[in-house]
This record gives C-alpha cells, structure tokens and sequence, in this order.
C-alpha cells in the first residue's frame, strides 16, 4: 500500500517519511490511535517504503518488484502476527500463520477491515482474539533469519494489545535484542493493556480520527454511495473507516431497524418485546453492540434536534423522519443528556468487556425510568 492510498494521516506520513529519509527510524514502531482510523494500513506503507528499490520523497514507487510483493502481501520478508482464537488441531496450537491466507485475501482488499470482521472470518464471534506466546515464539526463530531479498525484514503485528502475559514477555527479549536489519511495527488501541516495558521500547505514532468530509468522500467514490447516504454515515462513524464500513456492511443495515424497535419498546413499556430486542443486540458480538451504541447517541441527538424544531440539521431516511416525530415528543434537552450519558456509560463498559446481557438490560430500564420521568 503506498501512502498516498491512505484516507487523512497525510501529516503523520510526512513526518514517518522525513525520518526514515534522515536515517532516524528506529527499530521498533508503535502505532497507536482509536480503532478503525488505518493502522494496519499505514504499517503496511512503511513496510513498502522502506523496502523500495525506486523510493520517492514521498512515497513508495509502487511498480518494482518490492512494492508489488508487499502489495498483495507476497513479499517473504513481510511477515505478521494477528490474534486468532486459541485452538487445536491434530494436537499442535494454531498459528496465525494457519491463517494467512484467509487474512491476505481479506486485509489486501480492503485494508479497513475491523477485528469484528476479522473475528467473524474466523468463526468466533462470541470468543477471544489472542497472541499468545507460542505466536512469538515461532516468528522469533523466523526473524533472525537473513532477509530473502528486501533491504529489511518487517514484522507488522496487529492489536498487540492482545498479547497474552507469556508473550509479552517473550515479545519484549525481542524488542530488547533485535536482528539487524529489522524493523517491528505494532498496531495498538489501546496501550495501557501493554507492559509498560513494551511501551518505553518502542516509538508511538498517533494515528487521529478522520475527518468526516474525507470519509464521506471515500464513500461517495469507493462504495457509490450517494451524497446524503455518505454524510449520514460518515457523521456516525465518529472517524473510523471501518466503522463506516461496518455500518454499509449488508449485515448491519438492520441496525437502524434494531434501534426504533428497540427504543419503542422501552417507550411504550412493553417488557417481553423490550427483552427480546436486548436478546438480539446481545446475540451479537462486541464490535456490533459498540456501533448499535455509537448509532443510539448519533440518533438521540437527532431527536433533540427534531424536539427543538431544526430538523433540517439531522439527516435522516423518510422512516426516521416518521419515528422520530413521534419520539421527539417524548424528549427535552435534559432527558437526552441523560440517555446519552447513559448510552456513553454503556458503551464504555461494553468496550471492558462487561456482560452484554447485564449492559443492555440495565440500559433499557435506565432509559425507561428517563423518559417516564416528569
């Protein structure tokens, strides 16, 4: 991928490319930044950059032999270490390895994809992603070997935030030690999750949130959405790609559905109903509840904007235009602070991994008891 294919982080690939230019990178990056904003992405630039034989000052060729290895992930210098669910078969442990191919043919085409649809590939919504120590253990052997043919050997690990204990610990003698030539790139989200002896050893690289008007313009052109339909999403994406994609995704257009069958069950009262839509939000897996949640505050601000009279600031479908007239009744300014601090509340602990069922349960009596409220 050349950097130029990035969406936004152009500020932050100018000063990656100065430094690698003045021989300042060092040996280990992290790239750290909200989820959805590109990581995995620009690591995969930097891998192309540096292994250029035709570098530019401010891109990768894109046509040499190098750069069109790394492109569809071919390049035997290039190698990866992605969380998978732990598993065995024929009594050895699985490796990411085991699923590359799967990973390539995915990552390679569209470079956004999220953890939620990498979890989904690999047929476990309702487990954990995981590197563990054998994953480290097996590319520590590979990695001190000699480059094959690029000027550098790139390890790119993805979420290293869901290294387990034993390999972090393993991960950091290579981090202290590391082959010449070699250059380790992590994506993180969350870096707190890391051992702070990790952390100080690498260099972190902020990647931000990107801009709506460049997501709607990705949408419009990558997805032929329209103008109206890109606005709205990339307003709901809250700066993630891979959110919008997500929420573009055909399985996820019912999100919007779940919502107002969802929301006019607590209003109206009706428990059986109000426990059934909960079921299916907690059916799904974490990354789906985290984007039902993010659309819940995106449209609890359109009902405000309705109950003030400035409808025409929200964009919505004709049917939500239809619900929203009736919900926007039932709302004034303090109740929907209220619910959206309680959406934002739940969202967090969702994002802790806290038990959806309980989540959700105790979100829709909370909004209930708001909205019933004189």
């Amino acid at each position: 991928m050349q950097f130029q294919e990035l969406i936004g982080q152009q500020a932050v690939a100018r000063r990656v490319l100065e430094a690698i230019q003045q021989n300042r990178l060092p040996h280990a990056l992290m790239l750290t930044g909200p989820e959805g904003v590109g990581k995995l992405a620009f690591a995969n630039a930097i891998a192309q950059y540096v292994n250029c034989l035709k570098p530019g000052p401010a891109d990768s060729c894109g046509s040499c032999s190098q750069c069109r290895k790394i492109r569809k992930g071919l390049h035997p210098d290039l190698k990866f270490i992605l969380p998978i669910i732990s598993k065995k078969e024929g009594g050895r442990q699985l490796l990411s390895a085991d699923y590359y191919q799967e990973f390539r043919q995915a990552f390679f085409q569209h470079p956004y994809m999220s953890s939620g649809q990498w979890q989904r590939m690999l047929g476990g919504e309702n487990k954990q992603l995981m590197i563990g120590v054998h994953e480290i253990r097996e590319m520590k052997q590979q990695i001190f070997l000699k480059a094959f043919e690029g000027r550098y050997k790139v390890l790119l690990v993805w979420q290293a935030e869901l290294i387990n204990r034993q390999g972090a610990n393993a991960f950091l003698k290579l981090l202290e030690e590391p082959p010449d030539q070699t250059l380790i790139i992590m994506t993180c989200s969350d870096p707190s999750r890391l051992l702070s002896t990790i952390n100080s050893r690498c260099q972190q690289i902020r990647l931000g949130r990107v801009g709506a008007e460049e997501i709607q313009a990705y949408l419009q052109k990558q997805h032929q959405l329209s103008q109206e339909q890109a606005a709205q999403v990339a307003t709901i994406a809250e700066g993630s790609i891979a959110n919008a994609l997500e929420f573009i995704e055909e399985s996820n257009i019912a999100l919007k559905t779940l919502y107002v069958e969802w929301l006019r069950a607590i209003y109206t009262g009706n428990y059986p109903k109000m426990s059934a839509q909960t079921e299916k939000i907690c059916k799904e897996n974490k990354e789906y509840q985290k984007l039902f949640l993010v659309l819940a505050i995106k449209k609890m601000r359109d009902s405000l904007l309705y109950h003030l009279g400035v409808e025409q600031l929200a964009l919505l479908t004709e049917e939500e235009k239809a619900f929203q007239q009736n919900f926007s009744k039932l709302v004034d300014a303090t109740k929907v602070e209220r619910i959206t601090r309680a959406l934002e509340e739940s969202r967090r602990q969702i994002m802790g991994n806290a038990n959806a069922q309980m989540v959700f349960s105790a979100l829709s009596i909370q909004i209930y008891s708001i909205l019933r409220a004189a």
